[in-house]
């Protein structure tokens, strides 16, 4: 395993190297056979508790390398919580930390045998990037979740990954000295959602197929650092990106919408002191326009209409009067909260047309 991976790391280190050294290179390395060996022992097992109701014990010769790699691929494949950002999390946990895998002699953390290193957990990350591949709609998490998961395995930053056991970590009061991980993640989990993702195909059993053609050489792992290679634009981060514009915008229009309520005196304002009436709260005027023909379908099937905001700026006066708008809400639901704006407007509109009337009799 480790002759495979430093192989794998000398054909990624070549300085322009040919189509044929770099492909015999990857071949003499080997690290791919290894990549789908743990991925037929974890279909192999999926497939026996999914379709032959078989119940299977799984043990290596130690219990905390192949042992946590084959039951965790296994519990993907079965389990779409698995599949999601905190499913992964409670995974790792459960299967890798408290069932006793040795992070510090195999990742190498300190100096000591170095027969004890190992890369199982890198193997075990590659593993779900191959599933990602054939499954990009199956899984909540995007590649970059595995790989800052994977940094901050040798990084120590936090304590989950360091010690070799539960005992240690116990014995070195990691839980009072240290920071977990998963906060930190949970944190930042906007930005590790696949754009891809739907509910329908995460309920089911994953059925990966494990013919070698569909096994690819992971560059965002191995050449993530590689200064010399031009950047490139993942289309996923790109979505995730516009995905992100579109939830705030659709958060920025209901704010408007509720000042404008707030002004037409449907709703209460909140923010306002006590006794301060709506018409005396002085906000900018807004005017938003609504088409249908503006509605797109999102990835997940459902349906959302764009609006266009646009602020008017006040001409210096404290108070404005709000202008009406075209229609409420870009969906019928949000629409029958205030069934009294449609009628106010006409009352306003009525009443300022008998005015210009008795103000032209007035004249004449």
């Amino acid at each position: 395993m480790r002759n495979s991976l430093q192989k794998l790391l000398e054909v990624c280190a070549m300085k322009s190297p040919t189509m044929s050294d770099y492909l015999t290179g990857l071949e003499n390395s080997g690290w791919l056979r290894h990549i789908k060996a743990v991925m037929d022992a974890g279909v192999f097992l999926a497939k026996a508790v999914a379709e032959d109701k078989a119940s299977v014990l799984v043990h290596c010769s130690d219990g905390w390398d192949r042992t946590a790699q084959v039951c965790s691929l296994a519990s993907i494949l079965l389990d779409p919580f698995y599949r999601t950002i905190k499913g992964l999390m409670v995974l790792i946990e459960k299967e890798w930390i408290s069932m006793g895998h040795k992070f510090t002699q195999r990742c190498g953390h300190v100096d000591g045998d170095p027969k004890e290193v190992s890369p199982v957990f890198t193997q075990f990350i590659e593993c779900l990037w191959n599933l990602m591949e054939q499954y990009p709609c199956g899984f909540e998490y995007n590649e970059k979740y595995l790989l800052e998961i994977h940094n901050h395995i040798y990084s120590c930053q936090f304590g989950n990954f360091i010690g070799n056991c539960q005992r240690e970590r116990e014995e070195m009061r990691l839980y009072e000295r240290t920071f977990s991980v998963w906060p930190f993640l949970w944190e930042n989990r906007h930005q590790y959602r696949n754009p891809l993702h739907k509910c329908s195909i995460g309920r089911e059993v994953l059925r990966p197929s494990t013919l070698p053609l569909n096994f690819k050489f992971w560059c965002g792992m191995y050449n993530h650092f590689d200064k010399g290679m031009q950047p490139k634009q993942s289309i996923l981060d790109h979505l995730l990106t516009i995905t992100q514009k579109k939830a705030e915008g659709e958060k920025k229009m209901t704010d408007l919408q509720r000042q404008l309520a707030v002004m037409d005196g449907v709703l209460a304002d909140q923010g306002s002191p006590t006794g301060t009436s709506p018409e005396q709260t002085s906000l900018s005027p807004v005017s938003v326009s609504h088409t249908a023909e503006n509605a797109k379908p999102l990835m997940n099937g459902a349906a959302v209409e764009e609006a266009e905001i646009e602020l008017v700026p006040t001409a210096g006066s404290e108070q404005v009067e709000p202008i009406a708008i075209e229609k409420l809400s870009c969906c019928p639901q949000r629409a029958q909260l205030y069934p009294q704006r449609s009628q106010m407007s006409k009352r306003r509109d009525k009443s300022s047309s008998e005015m210009t009337t008795e103000a032209i009799k007035i004249v004449a």
